[in-house]
């Protein structure tokens, strides 16, 4: 697995979510002079260490840190400051709960409560940014990451609201580590809401990792307006073939044994549901904030804030079946990618011509019906759906007895994570050479994937 890693050179945002440097404040001087620090900070192989960095850059919201030795320059620390100042906004409308009260004080949000809680009112509501070399085998570049130890009195905790970059991504790729300052905010603020919500509980529970990575990766569009190219370009070419056999991201990481490029059918169709759905919410409704600010740790994040879209979706059977249906036919008018032309004109699904498949909880494959479909009494999986499509009609046929359309759609419904594979049927008719799309291109890289990945460990969420 690490040797594939290696060859294709992937990028990984971090969304590390530990129980984890006591807390030590420094006068801010004029920029130009030179404060150092010791920060402790985590390596590919989930190993902590310490290093030193220089405050090479400050203004209203953030602290951009920068290891001694790395290469960054003063201009470039204060031009990524500049550039967080400009899309923090952005973050906080979309995500964050604006004006509460939280420990008998007024926050104006999220962040700013994030930093008094960590720092208190030394931190000057300035987020923490380190920009380090994050040590890795050759030929592998970590693009970041977000530790909620830094949130806990415990050893090796940095007592601050921050989060850590590559210098190496920042110098090669400007808009890249952008991204990927973007994506890790919304760890931070996922977690520091959590720490709302375990106020009122004994303890946390783990909010389910596709939630998370969902809700982060949907940053990209927040603050760039436009959808990542790679996540778009990696479902549509499906390299590897897993997408097009259902692998996507409620069961994360789960195929990664076969083809670790698998995880990256996790990363685009966690971006494309949760823009699909943001597409389908009514103007006016802040349906990532819902979501960020729930009290369930489960699917009951999403259906919950889907039902004020439409009220079947309170459903996760429904509310996914409507989601794999919109992949397959974006331009619908009623449930496809309404108001993003480019999905609309981009997005396709392959068919596949096998009699059965093992699908895990949340997958779905699709097989062309040259003939109404009986679905199966008994002796298959529980918790295993059929849908009849036809594309351009606004109906989804939902049967027990009898299915029709040209395009069967077989799902495993069960919304438990964790629940077994089952076996789905297909119709076995073989799609013709339309629908199975170009061929599969090999994929050039560099890629965005969690560390959890890339140190082959079992993710988590945010405590919830």
């Amino acid at each position: 697995m690490k040797n594939t890693f290696k060859l294709f050179g992937i990028i990984a945002i971090v969304a590390m979510t530990g129980f984890t440097f006591a807390n030590c404040q420094v006068e801010l001087r004029d920029e130009d002079d030179t404060t150092t620090q010791n920060f402790w900070a985590v390596d590919y192989n989930n190993v902590t260490y310490s290093l030193t960095a220089e405050l090479l850059a400050y203004n209203n919201y953030s602290e951009i840190w920068v290891e001694v030795g790395s290469g960054i320059t003063r201009a470039q620390a204060r031009a990524f400051a500049d550039r967080y100042a400009n899309i923090r906004g952005r973050l906080l409308d979309a995500y964050s709960r604006k004006n509460f009260t939280a420990s008998g004080r007024q926050f104006a949000n999220i962040l700013d409560y994030a930093n008094w809680l960590t720092r208190g009112d030394a931190g000057r509501g300035r987020l923490t940014v380190l920009l380090l070399d994050i040590r890795a085998p050759p030929g592998l570049i970590i693009g970041g990451y977000f530790h909620g130890r830094d949130f806990l009195d415990v050893p090796h905790s940095n007592r601050r609201d921050m989060v850590y970059i590559n210098s190496s991504v920042l110098a090669a790729n400007w808009e890249s580590a952008v991204g990927i300052l973007a994506h890790e905010v919304v760890h931070l603020i996922n977690w520091t809401e959590a720490e709302l919500v375990w106020q009122n509980r004994a303890e946390w529970t783990l909010m389910d990792l596709w939630i998370n990575e969902g809700l982060a990766e949907k940053s990209y569009h927040v603050v760039f307006g436009r959808n990542p190219a790679e996540r778009v370009n990696w479902f549509v070419v499906d390299p590897v073939g897993t997408i097009s056999r259902g692998n996507n991201f409620f069961v994360w990481g789960n195929h990664r044994n076969m083809d670790a490029r698998t995880i990256l059918d996790d990363y685009a169709t966690a971006y494309l549901f949760f823009r699909w759905l943001f597409l389908q919410a009514p103007p006016g409704m802040n349906i990532l904030r819902d979501m960020v600010t729930s009290a369930y740790s489960d699917y009951r994040i999403v259906t919950n804030a889907a039902r004020k879209i439409n009220p079947a979706w309170a459903d996760w059977d429904t509310l996914l079946k409507t989601w794999l249906a919109a992949n397959l036919d974006p331009t619908n008018p009623v449930f496809g990618y309404t108001g993003d032309n480019e999905l609309r004109g981009r997005l396709m699904v392959r068919h596949v011509g096998d009699t059965s498949l093992l699908l895990y909880p949340g997958e779905g494959v699709f097989s062309v019906m040259d003939s109404p479909f009986t679905p199966p009494v008994f002796g298959f999986g529980p918790n295993i759906r059929y849908a009849g499509l036809t594309p351009g009609s606004g109906n989804i046929s939902f049967d027990t007895s009898q299915i029709t359309g040209n395009t069967l759609l077989t799902f495993n419904a069960n919304n438990n994570i964790n629940g077994p594979i089952e076996i789905g049927l297909l119709t076995g008719v073989p799609p013709f050479d339309a629908m199975l799309g170009d061929p599969p291109l090999l994929p050039t890289g560099p890629f965005v994937v969690s560390l959890w990945d890339i140190i082959e460990r079992d993710g988590g969420g945010d405590r919830r």
